[in-house]
């Protein structure tokens, strides 16, 4: 593994879409994601890319991917523009992201939260993007409505597309960690048993590329006889060992006795 990681930054080609974003004013997701991509400094590479659908309904779930000089979002717009390459059907990727980054005290509390916060609500204007609170337990309750409304796109005769990363951050040393609880519940009505899960792995290979690898749709298997609380667990476990097959090892993290498993039984 190469230890100096490339800073990926903005070039001046991204000025008007970002203004146009802190606007509000409505635009294509998988345009500004293609735009970004030209930006990276090490050329990024899409493995498996014929997994995705060309057409119908899926719910794209990844994990979360970021470090210092490389922000969650890259590997999200990777994942983006590559399905859109793929696809034949206009619909776009509506993403589920965190209304604002929430910090306990100081300065950052009362001024950098509210400014993500507006900047976020601008976001989810301008690519049609759902926030949801910050999984903790501060808002913990607060979130019903707003949870109501993501859950309604994948309703009717053509759900929309979404896509998110249950695990909410990142894990140590990059490793897949546990979403929080309720996330597998969340999934669960998310796909009203109808709707399959496309996974998608993110991370930088041996040659410092930012790289997603797509697997094949697959569909929730959680008994309704659970326990509501086992249900949720089930159901987060199975889309994290479907995410962690398609990372490196080195990533599999909290899952790895399970990933493990699942590698064997297929083979």
């Amino acid at each position: 593994m190469i230890n100096s990681r490339p800073r990926y930054r903005h070039s001046f080609r991204m000025v008007f879409p970002f203004l146009r974003a802190l606007l509000g004013r409505p635009a294509s997701l998988s345009r500004t994601c293609a735009l970004m991509m030209q930006d990276a400094p090490v050329p990024p590479r899409i493995l498996n890319a014929h997994h995705i659908p060309s057409t119908g309904d899926f719910i794209l779930v990844m994990n979360h991917y970021d470090r210092p000089g490389l922000g969650a979002w890259w590997i999200g717009a990777l994942a983006v523009t590559a399905i859109a390459q793929r696809r034949t059907d206009p619909r776009e990727i509506r993403g589920v992201m965190a209304r604002e980054w929430w910090y306990p005290k100081g300065w950052r509390r009362r001024i950098k939260q509210p400014l993500t916060r507006w900047a976020f609500g601008q976001l989810a204007k301008t690519y049609g993007i759902l926030t949801l609170p910050p999984v903790i337990e501060e808002y913990k309750g607060t979130g019903a409505i707003a949870v109501r409304r993501v859950l309604a796109l994948t309703r009717g005769e053509t759900p929309q597309l979404v896509g998110m990363a249950p695990e909410g951050r990142t894990g140590e040393n990059l490793a897949l960690c546990n979403p929080p609880e309720g996330a597998g519940l969340f999934l669960l009505l998310l796909s009203h048993n109808k709707i399959p899960f496309l996974p998608a792995g993110g991370f930088e290979d041996d040659e410092n590329r930012l790289t997603v690898n797509f697997g094949a749709p697959f569909m929730l298997d959680v008994p309704n006889t659970l326990p509501r609380a086992e249900r949720d667990r089930e159901a987060a476990k199975q889309v994290m060992v479907q995410i962690g097959k398609l990372l490196p090892e080195r990533m599999w993290g909290v899952y790895r006795e399970e990933i493990e498993r699942a590698l064997k039984e297929k083979s």
